[in-house]
């Protein structure tokens, strides 16, 4: 990380940091994806928060991300952003739609190139091993 940053590269993303896990293939894409994703996204949150007084310097800005979790926007990465909407549509009916004393509740997200669907049951599954057809 050192020599990279000595030689000037803005954006390193290291597997182990980005994903510590054993799998090389997953962790490899994961970081590829981040290393792509990362720098527009910084791009796009500088250029987003110049337009507002004091560049939100004051204001506490939170992001979702992929695992339905909030980040701070100076956190915000590619390989955590991927997936960002489905989650937080997931995250809003719970919020919204679930009750208890109900059956669980179904969520259908189309848009115009994909189409995300999910279930709540009162509690939210972390998955680690997705298929992503297409």
């Amino acid at each position: 990380k050192s020599i990279a940053q000595r030689l000037g590269f803005e954006q390193i993303s290291l597997s182990c940091e980005i994903m510590p896990m054993i799998r090389m293939v997953p962790r490899g894409c994961t970081t590829c994806v981040d290393a792509y994703l990362t720098p527009i996204i910084k791009k796009y949150l500088d250029s987003f928060s110049k337009g507002f007084d004091d560049n939100f310097s004051n204001i506490q800005i939170s992001f979702m991300q992929s695992d339905g979790g909030l980040t701070p926007m100076s956190s915000f990465t590619g390989n955590r952003a991927i997936l960002s909407g489905p989650a937080g549509g997931v995250v809003g009916y719970a919020m919204t739609s679930y009750f208890k004393d109900r059956q669980p509740v179904i969520g259908f997200d189309m848009g115009g190139t994909s189409t995300d669907v999910s279930r709540f049951a009162g509690t939210f599954e972390h998955v680690f091993d997705t298929t992503t057809a297409g």
